[in-house]
């Protein structure tokens, strides 16, 4: 039975494979050092294979555990994501906003161009305040009970969903004021509750079609980005949340010269109510926490990525990196001893 780990650190300058041996970590790879990674997925079945998007550049896969990379399709990657159902089916997104599919593990894509049909009302969002003013897909959910339930967020441009894999898409977007939109889930096992991270607040819905809900109560900051659940303790709880926000936008962070005043937030009761957690983390991170993910074998386990970057983006130098740990369910934390660039994403699979 695997018990290693591989960390996959998408950064300002290139990835960073590493794998945990003998208590500590050794570098696997150094790759795409001129390139900024905005978006990072892997296999579920078959750890070893690891999606990387490179902005400007195109969509690479690994197969043997980030030790070389194939480039499988050229763009502005932005996002990608495996079907939790199918390791076969990977889903990537780009800018300007598109959507592509392959059934084959990237040998062969099709555009979903039916996400272009949504109606100009909508459409006419699709936009960033950067030049060159076009919006990307920042996250694709693809719904883990039911591959056919797929919703995207725009980062700007709102939220649009599709229940048929891509032949039909509506906006989904009602009640949400600011439309930068970046990482949207179920609550597990439920089809009637969804959660969604913005820039300027952080929303659910029991039916996105009729609108979303502010769910900040205990929250003090107004800047969201990275969410995830925690399996349940005992049979019959909701699985705990933990959520990255920070202080205001990247826009706020570079006016008033300042760090993202980042903290991390935890809820037991579906986001109904937050605590501050992060024994061990600076009351005020300057760095972002862009990115949570889990443990591949410990369920109490998380892995945060953090980074003096703006994402979304795909410019600037960047400071330097961190990448921590909590092995309580996200209340103390500690820093890996592994130097990086700033971070942006960030991915954990078995080794």
């Amino acid at each position: 039975m695997r018990e290693g780990v591989r960390l996959y650190a998408g950064t300002q300058h290139g990835l960073i494979v590493w794998r945990s041996k003998n208590r500590g970590w050794e570098e696997v790879s150094c790759g795409f050092e001129d390139g900024i990674i905005d978006s990072i997925h892997g296999c579920h079945d078959q750890p070893e294979r690891v999606y990387v998007g490179v902005t400007h550049n195109g969509l690479y896969r690994t197969e043997d555990g980030g030790r070389t990379w194939k480039k499988i399709l050229d763009g502005d990657i932005r996002s990608v994501a495996v079907d939790p159902t199918s390791d076969d089916v990977i889903y990537t997104g780009v800018e300007p906003v598109a959507l592509y599919r392959s059934e084959n593990c990237g040998d062969n894509w099709e555009e979903l161009i039916a996400l272009k049909n949504v109606p100009e009302e909508a459409r006419k969002n699709w936009w960033f305040p950067q030049p060159p003013h076009r919006g990307h897909v920042r996250n694709i959910f693809v719904h883990p009970d039911d591959p056919r339930i797929i919703y995207l967020c725009i980062e700007h441009g709102g939220i649009v969903r599709s229940f048929d894999r891509g032949e039909n898409w509506e906006d989904v977007s009602k009640g949400i004021d600011y439309l930068d939109i970046h990482v949207i889930s179920n609550l597990p096992g439920r089809f009637d509750k969804y959660f969604v991270a913005s820039a300027r607040g952080f929303f659910t819905s029991e039916e996105p079609a009729t609108g979303w809900d502010r769910a900040e109560n205990g929250l003090t900051r107004d800047y969201f980005h990275d969410f995830l659940f925690l399996q349940p303790k005992r049979v019959g709880e909701n699985p705990a949340m933990l959520i990255a926000t920070a202080e205001g936008s990247p826009g706020v962070w570079r006016r008033e010269s300042r760090g993202a005043r980042a903290a991390l937030f935890k809820s037991a009761d579906g986001a109904k109510s937050w605590q501050r957690v992060g024994h061990g983390l600076p009351d005020n991170l300057d760095p972002m926490v862009w990115a949570l993910v889990h443990h591949p074998h410990d369920s109490n386990s998380i892995f945060a990525g953090l980074g003096a970057v703006a994402r979304g983006h795909a410019s600037g130098t960047g400071g330097a990196g961190k990448l921590i740990v909590s092995r309580d369910r996200g209340e103390n934390w500690q820093e890996l001893p592994i130097q990086l660039p700033a971070d942006r994403v960030l991915w954990a699979a078995a080794d």
